[in-house]
C-alpha cells in the first residue's frame, strides 16, 4: 500500500470515530446546537490530538 494512502486512510477512519463522539454530545447536553458542537469538537479534539500525532510521525 502506498504511504500516502495508507496515511489517509488511517486519517479518514479516524476522523470516522470521531462521529460517536459529536452523536453522544449533541444528544446529551441541554444546550443549543453551536454550543453542543463547539463542545464535541473541543472533546474530540483533546480525545484524538494523540492519535493524529502517530498518524503524522509516521
Amino acid at each position: 500500500m502506498d504511504k500516502k494512502f495508507k496515511k489517509l486512510f488511517f486519517y479518514v477512519m479516524r476522523w470516522q470515530l470521531s462521529t460517536p463522539i459529536l452523536y453522544l454530545v449533541l444528544a446529551c447536553l441541554p444546550y443549543d446546537n453551536l454550543t453542543k458542537t463547539v463542545i464535541a469538537n473541543f472533546i474530540g479534539a483533546l480525545v484524538f490530538f494523540p492519535v493524529d500525532e502517530i498518524i503524522f510521525k509516521k
